[in-house]
């Protein structure tokens, strides 16, 4: 049975889809893991090239139909269709639109990204919380920036200790702190096909009884890649907790270092990052706003010796405490400029004097591969017996170069031993047997690109080697005989 693409944009921003299939000439789409293992995904993208000899694409031509609609911002989507069956490959949004110029215009070709693009962009800024789960956590920071089409978080019970106190606004993006998130507690995180945001416990990432959603077995390949690569090993495993954060007294975390000039009828937001005394960005509790006359004063001049308006109603100041900084608003009602003096914000500073620092190496392997370290700061992981488990677990896990694909590539096949191929997702597994290498392991897709052209079609799947060890699993038959056929999991 054949497979059609198609390609849809909602010019309108309505959720109305418009088919602009018939002026395909080529698409390329990626998502996924940029590298094996990596805790969180990249950013996917979607090249789509479309025939634009009548200028349909070209945003200038006042005389297209799309005039008006045309530009970045724009949802896309591609899907598959193989008899009644319908497959998301790719959705996000046109983040570039570049159609040909000159005396010839023939094609344009769209750029989208998907959903992760946003969070790459976005700044974190969150409250303090002495504790709070991981599910909460990684929903929390994916709702700052938007509203995901879904959102799939399983949680295991993992929680995050003084949950912020690390992240700085100015230089930390939400994707980097769903990042540290995934570190702190061996997760994974990453955007699916059709836009559904998915982060994944270390439960299910040592899951063995997961299964599979294709084999690889007894049919011919296009192209598989296999290597036994010692770039992956890991002999010596350091990893730093945080199981004691000592507070500090009450002392003032930031001072205003100019008049702060307020025009009449002006609104003025500006940012109070908290320091300690020796000029370090640090987090702190028990933050209050800034009391009127203890904390700051308003006169109408600039030298403080005018009428004063500290407490006024025609003057007012709200605070917004982030972890790592306060959000200061100041409004002026009077009918002549204001000017905020003494403005400072206090409260305790959280330090950390004592990181436990834990290590695990093999012998053995660094004698026959070299020294070859991984080393992971948890600032929001607080257990040493967690920090511990997982250093032993990683240099166990790695420290021998293991046989896997990398890489397998179909071409005009829908299907693999009666497989929807289409169907596969990221990080679903796979099984791959390969004769000619020997390989007979699990893997996890990692990341999935598509090539499509007037030609034909390519998939290509991106693999890691799963950890198929045999997990000891409470909840399920046959995997909670410890001792004889299964083993402890991090």
């Amino acid at each position: 049975m054949s497979v059609t693409f198609v390609v849809e944009v909602d010019w309108d921003g309505d959720g109305t889809w418009t088919d602009e299939t018939p002026r395909l000439r080529s698409l390329r789409t990626w998502a996924g893991f940029a590298a094996a293992h990596d805790a969180v995904a990249a950013p996917g993208e979607c090249l789509i090239v479309l025939d634009n000899r009548d200028r349909r694409y070209s945003p200038g031509n006042t005389a297209s139909p799309l005039a008006g609609k045309l530009g970045p911002g724009r949802a896309v989507r591609v899907l598959a269709h193989e008899g009644a069956q319908t497959w998301t490959l790719f959705r996000g949004t046109i983040a570039r639109l570049a159609p040909e110029a000159g005396a010839w215009p023939g094609a344009v070709t769209l750029t989208a990204a998907d959903c992760l693009a946003p969070l790459t962009r976005a700044r974190v800024s969150v409250p303090h919380a002495e504790t709070v789960s991981v599910a909460e956590a990684v929903s929390a920071l994916v709702s700052t920036v938007s509203t995901p089409l879904a959102l799939q978080v399983t949680d295991n019970g993992d929680c995050l200790t003084h949950y912020g106190r690390h992240w700085l606004p100015e230089h930390t993006t939400v994707l980097e702190a769903l990042r540290d998130i995934c570190h702190a507690v061996y997760g994974r995180f990453w955007a699916g096909r059709d836009g559904t945001l998915t982060y994944w416990s270390r439960r299910e990432l040592q899951d063995p009884s997961a299964s599979a959603a294709l084999v690889a077995q007894g049919v011919p390949l296009d192209a598989l890649e296999v290597t036994m690569d010692a770039a992956g090993v890991i002999n010596h495993a350091q990893v730093t907790v945080y199981p004691v954060e000592t507070v500090g007294s009450p002392q003032v975390l930031w001072t205003a270092q100019t008049v702060l000039r307020v025009a009449p009828g002006q609104t003025r937001t500006l940012y109070a990052p908290f320091r300690d005394e020796v000029g370090e960005r640090v987090s702190a509790l028990d933050v209050i706003a800034p009391i009127p006359g203890d904390d700051y004063a308003v006169n109408d001049r600039p030298d403080g010796r005018g009428f004063e308006y500290t407490s006024s109603p025609h003057f007012a100041l709200s605070a917004t405490i982030e972890a790592t900084r306060a959000a200061l608003t100041l409004t002026n009602t009077a009918i002549g400029p204001l000017y905020v003096t003494r403005l400072q914000v206090r409260g305790r500073p959280i330090r950390t004097y004592d990181p436990i620092v834990l290590a695990v190496s093999d012998a053995d392997s660094q004698a026959r591969y070299g020294r070859r370290a991984a080393t992971l700061d948890l600032p929001m992981q607080p257990d040493p017996v967690f920090g511990q488990a997982y250093a032993e677990y990683l240099v166990g896990r790695y420290k021998t170069p293991a046989l896997a694909a990398t890489c397998l590539r179909i071409r005009d096949r829908a299907r693999l031993s009666g497989v929807p191929v289409f169907g596969v997702e990221i990080m679903d597994k796979v099984i791959v047997c390969d004769p000619a290498s020997g390989l007979e392991a699990a893997h996890w897709v990692r990341a999935i690109a598509y090539e499509v052209t007037t030609g034909g079609y390519r998939i290509i799947l991106y693999l890691e080697r799963a950890d198929d060890r045999r997990y000891g699993l409470l909840d399920r038959v046959g995997y909670a005989e410890l001792g004889t056929n299964t083993r402890l999991g991090l």
